[in-house]
């Protein structure tokens, strides 16, 4: 690689770095960094699904010309990608996925042939996602999708202490 080259991840590391620690943010699993398009990609694997989640969340708040995808796959999973830019410039695309179950959404299946596909749904205010199209979202549904998770996992986590006997 050339000193130019190196030059430019040294700048784009220190740059995504500045951003994390100025913002607070949760760190990634992964990262991918291009130097040519001065651009970074991280992903979300580890840890909770609502926990995965309320990362990207934590990252789209602290990004400008925002943009949100939701895609609902064939195997009730949930994938979410954002990218935007930080205020320094560098593109940063962000991504995460779980079950729809693990976060407090429901699917339903279609025992019938039918024109549309499984779909999931969560909240009122969300839209129905059909399997293999990608729908844009706002920061707001996203906000209420990660709320609606960790209200459903912390009314879980009661009913399961419930039926250990420690909570009465």
């Amino acid at each position: 690689m050339p000193a130019n080259g190196n030059r430019s991840l040294d700048r784009l590391l220190r740059t995504f770095r500045g951003h994390i620690r100025t913002h607070n943010l949760p760190r990634p699993d992964r990262l991918v960094i291009f130097t040519k398009t001065r651009s970074v990609h991280a992903e979300f694997t580890s840890g909770l699904p609502v926990d995965r989640f309320a990362a990207v969340l934590s990252w789209t708040a602290t990004l400008h010309h925002l943009n949100i995808g939701l895609t609902f796959d064939g195997r009730d999973e949930l994938r979410l990608a954002a990218t935007g830019r930080s205020g320094s410039g560098p593109a940063i695309g962000l991504a995460c996925s779980a079950p729809v179950l693990d976060l407090g959404g429901t699917v339903e299946h279609f025992d019938q042939p039918s024109p549309l596909p499984n779909r999931f749904a969560f909240l009122p205010g969300l839209p129905m996602l059909f399997y293999g199209k990608s729908d844009y979202a706002t920061f707001d549904q996203l906000t209420g999708l990660v709320a609606h998770a960790r209200t459903v996992a912390a009314s879980e986590n009661v009913a399961a202490d419930r039926a250990l006997g420690v909570v009465a």
